[in-house]
């Protein structure tokens, strides 16, 4: 079940990120949430790396 999670929220960040970067080209947002979404996208794949690689 952890590799299924892991492997949800992998997808949900590999998806989310160009989103992010769409979604600043067309409407455009105050320049702190890029880094900070990004640096989400980041974590969010990371814990979806680690719960994929538990036993």
């Amino acid at each position: 079940m952890k590799q299924q999670i892991g492997m949800l929220m992998q997808l949900t960040a590999l998806t989310f990120l160009p989103m992010l970067i769409l979604w600043q080209l067309n409407f455009g947002f105050q320049l702190i949430w890029m880094p900070a979404l990004t640096v989400a996208g980041i974590v969010v794949f990371w814990v979806g790396t680690r719960l994929r690689e538990s036993t």
